[in-house]
C-alpha cells in the first residue's frame, strides 16, 4: 500500500470540507488533500438537470438566516441584477384540505392567529420554568387544544393539528418523534432561495489547487499514533491533522461493528464525549419530489403551498370529551402503517412564481420520504401523489395534471389546456450510503448542544470534526457547516505543532 505524507487530510468534499479547504490554502497551507468518497462536490448540496435542462437543488435549496449567514453575504456581493444568485421568495401560504379545499386567511377559521398563540404557548412551555422535560411535537399539540378548547371552535380543533405539522418540512421528521422543546424557532431573516448551489459549491471548490481533491474515494480508518494515519483502499496517508465532515448519520456507523458503506473505523475509538452524544443526537430524512410541467397552468398567487394532512370529523368531539389531554393523545395514536398521499403534510414551492420555471418542488418528512424514495419508478412516484397534485391544481385555478411522462400515453379526457407533467424527479438520500438522511434533527429528551460541544472538542488535537452538525448557529444548514469548515481551518493554522518522536497529543 502506497504511503504519502501530508500536512491536512480533509474526509468529505461537501461544503464543510471545501471551506476548510479554501481557508487553509488562503493562508499558506500547500500540503492537503480531501478525500470524497462520492465521484462528485458537494454533499449534501447536489443541483442535477431535469426537463430541457432545468437546474434543481435536491439538498438544500435556501440560505437561510439572512441576517447574520455570512454565506450568503459572499454571495449577495456577487450577485449582479443580469446574473442573480439568488431570489427571496418567502410568502404568504396557501393552505389546502383535502375536502374543504383552501383553508388559508378564512375570517371564520382564523387557523393563522391559532397557531401563532400555539407556538407562543411552546415557548412559554420550555421557557418559564426550568427542567421541564421534552415531549414529542404532537403531545404539545394536543396538550394546547385540550387546554384552550373552550376557545377554540370545533373547525379550528379540527384543522389545526394538520396545520401545526408544517415544522415536519422543516425537520424532516414526523410530528410523533419530532422533539416538541427543539420544534419551532425564529428565523434571523428572511430566506433567499438560491439559483443554484452548483455555483457556490463550485466557486468554492475553485479556491484551491484542483489536485487536492481525490475524488471516488472512501476512507475506511482513522488511526492515532504519534501523527495521524488515514487509510483508502489503495493508500496511506500519514498528516498532522484531519478534518472529518462526514455526516452525523454516516459518522455513527463508526460506534457499530457492522462494515456497511461510508464506516471509518477509529482506533481508537471514538472517545468517550462523542459516544454519549450520539445518545442524544438523531436524525431527519427530508426528501424532495420535483414535479416538471411542459407550462405553467395555475396560479402564480404564492410560492408556498401546504397540503394538509387527511383530519378527522370526530377530532373536535374527542377533543372536548377527553378527561385530560394525554387522554387524547392515547385516542390519536395511528396504527395504520400504510402509505397515502393525503396522510401527511406536504409542502410545495411553487417555481412559477419565484423563477419562473413551471415546476412544484414539493418537500417531504420521514418516514413518507424512505418509502417514495424506495419507489420503483416514477410513474409509482405519480401515482402516489396524483391525488394531491390534482386537487392542488384544481383548487390553483387549473385542470387536472395530465400525464406526460416519457413512455406513458396522456390520460383520455385530459383537457387540452391541462398541466402537462413532463418529467418527475426525486431525491435519495435516505439510501446513498454516504448520506442516509438529510441532517441532524431531534427526538424528544435529545439535547443537541451534547453533539455540538463534542465535535467542537474533536476526537483529540490532531482529528477534529466539521459539518452542520457540530455548530450550534446554522445547525442544519449550509451556513453552519461552511462555518465549522473556517472554524476547522483555523485551528489547524493556529494550532499546536506536531508532536515529537514519542509522544502523542
Amino acid at each position: 500500500m502506497a504511503i504519502q505524507d501530508i500536512r491536512v487530510v480533509i474526509v468529505g468534499a461537501g461544503i464543510a470540507g471545501l471551506k476548510a479547504a479554501s481557508k487553509l490554502f488562503e493562508q499558506g497551507v500547500q500540503n492537503c488533500v480531501i478525500l470524497e468518497a462520492r465521484a462528485r462536490v458537494g454533499g449534501r448540496l447536489h443541483t442535477v438537470e431535469g426537463y430541457k435542462g432545468r437546474k434543481y437543488d435536491l439538498g438544500a435549496s435556501w440560505h437561510h438566516d439572512t441576517l447574520i449567514n455570512r454565506l450568503f453575504a459572499e454571495e449577495a456581493e456577487l450577485s449582479r441584477e443580469n446574473d442573480p444568485r439568488f431570489v427571496f421568495d418567502d410568502d404568504k401560504v396557501v393552505l389546502i384540505d383535502e375536502h374543504r379545499g383552501r383553508l388559508d386567511y378564512d375570517g371564520d377559521l382564523k387557523l393563522e392567529i391559532i397557531l401563532d398563540e400555539f407556538i407562543k404557548s411552546i415557548e412559554l412551555e420550555f421557557n418559564q420554568k426550568l427542567g421541564v422535560p421534552d415531549s414529542p411535537y404532537k403531545s404539545l399539540v394536543l396538550k394546547y387544544i385540550f387546554e384552550k378548547r373552550r376557545f377554540l371552535t370545533d373547525d379550528q380543533i379540527r384543522y389545526l393539528p394538520q396545520l401545526a405539522r408544517y415544522v415536519e418540512l422543516w425537520h424532516g421528521i414526523d410530528w410523533e418523534i419530532l422533539s416538541g422543546k427543539d420544534s419551532c424557532y425564529t428565523n434571523q431573516g428572511r430566506n433567499a432561495f438560491a439559483l443554484n448551489y452548483e455555483s457556490v459549491v463550485n466557486r468554492i471548490a475553485n479556491t484551491f489547487p484542483q489536485e487536492w481533491l481525490k475524488l471516488s474515494t472512501p476512507v475506511t480508518s482513522i488511526n492515532r499514533s504519534r501523527d495521524v494515519i488515514v487509510t483508502t483502499e489503495d493508500r496511506e496517508y500519514h498528516c498532522d491533522y484531519v478534518i472529518v465532515t462526514v455526516p452525523q448519520s454516516v459518522l455513527a456507523l463508526s460506534l457499530k461493528k457492522d462494515k456497511k458503506p461510508g464506516r471509518i473505523e477509529f482506533n481508537p475509538p471514538l472517545n468517550a464525549n462523542i459516544q454519549e452524544a450520539f445518545k442524544y443526537a438523531h436524525y431527519g430524512s427530508l426528501g424532495k419530489v420535483v414535479f416538471e410541467f411542459a407550462e405553467c397552468c395555475w396560479s402564480k398567487e404564492t410560492t408556498r403551498i401546504i397540503t394538509l394532512a387527511h383530519s378527522d370529523a370526530d377530532f373536535a368531539l374527542k377533543a372536548r370529551q377527553a378527561g385530560n389531554w394525554e387522554q387524547l393523545v392515547e385516542d390519536t395514536v395511528s396504527i395504520d402503517n400504510s402509505f397515502t398521499a393525503w396522510k401527511f403534510p406536504l409542502l410545495f414551492v411553487n417555481l412559477a412564481k419565484s423563477t419562473g420555471v413551471p415546476s412544484l418542488v414539493m418537500l417531504m418528512q420521514e418516514p413518507l420520504t424512505q418509502h417514495i424514495e424506495s419507489l420503483p419508478d416514477r410513474k409509482a412516484v405519480f401515482e402516489f401523489f396524483r391525488p394531491v397534485l390534482d386537487k392542488l391544481m384544481v383548487t390553483m385555478g387549473s385542470k387536472p395534471v395530465a400525464n406526460g411522462l416519457s413512455g406513458s400515453s396522456v390520460a383520455k379526457g385530459s383537457a387540452k389546456d391541462a398541466p402537462m407533467l413532463k418529467n418527475i424527479i426525486a431525491t435519495n438520500w435516505s439510501r446513498e450510503p454516504y448520506s442516509l438522511g438529510s441532517y441532524s434533527a431531534c427526538h424528544p429528551g435529545d439535547d443537541p448542544l451534547t453533539m455540538v460541544t463534542a465535535m467542537m472538542a474533536g476526537q483529540d488535537s490532531r482529528i477534529r470534526f466539521a459539518g452542520e452538525h457540530t455548530i450550534l448557529d446554522g445547525a442544519g444548514c449550509a451556513y453552519g457547516a461552511w462555518e465549522s469548515g473556517i472554524r476547522e481551518a483555523e485551528y489547524v493554522l493556529e494550532g499546536p505543532s506536531p508532536a515529537p518522536p514519542g509522544m502523542i497529543v
